[in-house]
């Protein structure tokens, strides 16, 4: 430790950058964290100034004031440490080796691992490196599940959720810890059916609520069909063979845990997904639905809100049973990057973030919290020489494993900064894409459960050991619990009564007044808080009441409004209908005018017809007399010669 001498020592200077915490005062006073206690005084375990032997002095006010008080302030840039301190749960899990003649590199010892190479390294000394769980290659998929995630999963107490991370070499078995097979499912589809399993009766059908950018958002009716239909257009997508898949997977999994569901109240739940990928350093939705297969896909912006990161623009789909939560992982995967290296024939070249949205709703307190359940499949750290990648695999490599430095970088520096009262570095979460993510379980705020994967064999002995390095360090991480800052005591009837007690000289022989006036206020306390808990009482049955007073309201409204708009329109159709009879009034008299004209000109025509006959006649009659005298004509011409 660097020690200044006294004389040497200059006062810290004011920084612009870094802002002075709420909690403290602009002068750097100390400011209380908690109340007074008068029990501390009188507890028996205490030395008291009735029990003081005899020719003992009674201590200074200042001194006891100190005493009762001292718990009661915190200096400056002092850190509050948690009572029961929990640290991220780091588990191991070897996978099988079944090569012939491989010898084993590490020895297993209840919770600790001992690593020890017995080829080049015979001289170097052993290492041993403890977890909260050790699994060796015959422990199956429910028990690790039991021991590492299904403790963390708990929607129904408000918290803010948990990480879960698999770790390891390329090809030591990540994925198949997080996914696991057909007969041996992973850990995302055993919590998937312990959540809706526990939750089955208070899973909304709809999607009527939804979180953005950290903030409650009630759907309207359009975007509720919008989220069915893009969860009909995935199903539509997969295809019909992956139905009896999944209820194959949900039977084995309920047959190895027997999920019980769990009494909420009338609490309701609404469950939300994102899948995303981390690939070359750019992050990707893996459930968007707008583009197009083959189409260049579109990198993505990270932000933060309070602390808080999200995705910008990032596809959220709705989840109403655990098939829809099958169906968004099936069809995301389906879009995540793998590649073929001399390790691994099927690695993964990116990092995977399956994220599940527990949103819980109150009806009668109005309350809403969500737990967020984030399941990262993290790309393996990959030796050059040992992989044989070149060309893209080569440039993917390089951006893992810039990422997975970066996260070690981080957890060192949490544990640095943990480790001492004062904050000496910066945090890099915002170097990596996949920290940013994350930054709430790496910086303490929220559990973390890390499964580390190692191969056990010489070939990959150094690998490992960076590995269980990195993994030593994530387990000393202390998981920080808020702790509740109060406000300065006022000048209270309670402080008041303890500073008279303390400061007056009559102290001495005023004990009995003391503990007389002390079991008063404890009579008093208890009133108050029995009066408190039937005022609680009186609360929620007058909410009670109120809600049901504004569902009826709401009824007699619906229905007063519903006969409003059938008289409204019953009058409308009325007016309409004078109207019409009184546009078609004046033509009514035009169409008998013009048919009497029609007739008149019928008539006329029928007339002139008649007069056109008699013409006709006539014109025939004339034709005939003409024929006639043209035939006497020819014979007189005839006898003339």
């Amino acid at each position: 430790m660097l020690t200044v001498p006294f004389g040497e020592m200059k006062r810290a200077q004011p920084s612009f950058l870094n802002a002075i915490e709420s909690s403290v005062d602009r002068r750097r006073r100390p400011r209380p964290i908690s109340r007074i206690r008068l029990e501390t005084l009188l507890a028996d375990d205490r030395q008291s100034c009735v029990s003081l032997p005899q020719g003992s002095t009674m201590p200074h006010a200042d001194a006891v004031l100190d005493e009762v008080f001292g718990d009661q302030y915190e200096p400056e840039g002092a850190v509050m440490e948690p009572k029961e301190e929990e640290t991220v749960k780091v588990c191991l899990r070897l996978r099988p080796y079944t090569k012939m003649g491989g010898r084993m590199s590490f020895k297993i010892k209840e919770n600790t691992l001992i690593a020890r190479c017995q080829g080049e390294n015979l001289s170097s000394s052993e290492k041993h490196y403890t977890f909260s769980n050790v699994f060796e290659d015959n422990v199956s998929q429910a028990e690790v599940y039991d021991c590492c995630i299904r403790p963390t999963i708990r929607p129904t107490l408000g918290e803010p959720g948990a990480t879960f991370l698999t770790y390891g070499t390329s090809g030591s078995g990540k994925t198949y810890t997080l996914l696991g097979n057909e007969g041996q499912p992973g850990i995302v589809p055993r919590s998937i059916e312990q959540i809706y399993e526990e939750l089955y009766d208070h899973i909304s059908t709809e999607p009527s609520l939804k979180m953005e950018c950290m903030k409650p958002i009630p759907l309207s009716d359009e975007s509720v069909l919008d989220e069915l239909r893009k969860l009909r257009t995935i199903k539509t997508r997969l295809g019909q063979g992956c139905e009896e898949s999944q209820a194959l997977i949900s039977d084995i999994i309920q047959s190895q845990h027997q999920f019980q569901p769990l009494d909420m109240g009338d609490k309701r739940v609404f469950i939300w997904i994102s899948f995303v990928e981390i690939y070359n350093e750019n992050v990707y939705d893996l459930l968007n639905l707008d583009g197009d297969y083959g189409c260049k896909r579109k990198p993505m912006k990270v932000l933060s809100n309070d602390g808080n990161a999200y995705i910008k623009g990032l596809s959220t789909l709705y989840a109403g049973t655990k098939e829809d939560a099958y169906n968004l992982l099936q069809y995301g995967l389906q879009s995540a990057t793998y590649g073929a290296t001399d390790v691994n024939s099927n690695s993964s070249r990116s990092h995977s973030i399956f994220t599940v949205t527990v949103i819980t709703h109150s009806v009668s307190t109005q309350r809403i919290s969500q737990s967020v359940y984030k399941f990262c499949d993290l790309a393996g750290s990959e030796r050059l020489k040992k992989t044989g990648t070149f060309g893209d695999r080569l440039k993917e490599a390089q951006k893992i494993n810039t990422s997975l430095l970066v996260l070690g970088r981080c957890l060192e520096t949490v544990h640095k900064n943990q480790k001492t009262k004062k904050i000496h570095d910066l945090v890099p979460v915002r170097d990596s894409k996949l920290t940013m993510i994350i930054q709430s379980a790496l910086l303490g705020k929220e559990p973390m459960t890390m499964i580390v994967n190692v191969y056990p064999t010489e070939e990959f002995y150094d690998e490992n050991l960076n590995v269980l390095n990195f993994s030593s360090i994530a387990k000393q991480i202390v998981i920080s619990k808020q702790p509740k800052i109060m406000k300065a005591p006022h000048s209270t009837r309670y402080s008041f009564f303890l500073s008279q007690a303390m400061g007056s000289p009559s102290s001495k022989i005023d004990t009995n007044q003391l503990l007389v006036e002390y079991e008063n206020l404890k009579q008093e306390n208890d009133r108050l808080i029995a009066e408190a808990e039937q005022k609680n009482a009186e609360i929620d049955c007058l909410q009670k009441k109120l809600v049901i007073q504004e569902f009826q309201l709401r009824n007699e409204l619906t229905d007063n409004f519903q006969q409003h708009f059938a008289n409204m329109e019953e009058s409308f159709q009325l007016r309409i209908q004078s109207a019409q009879e009184l546009a078609i009034l004046p033509f009514k008299h035009q169409m008998a005018s013009l048919e009497k004209k029609l007739k008149s000109k019928e008539q006329t025509i029928m007339e002139m017809e008649d007069e056109q006959d008699d013409y006709e006649r006539k014109l025939k009659a004339y034709e005939e007399e003409l024929n006639k005298y043209r035939l006497q004509q020819s014979r007189v011409r005839r006898l003339s010669v």
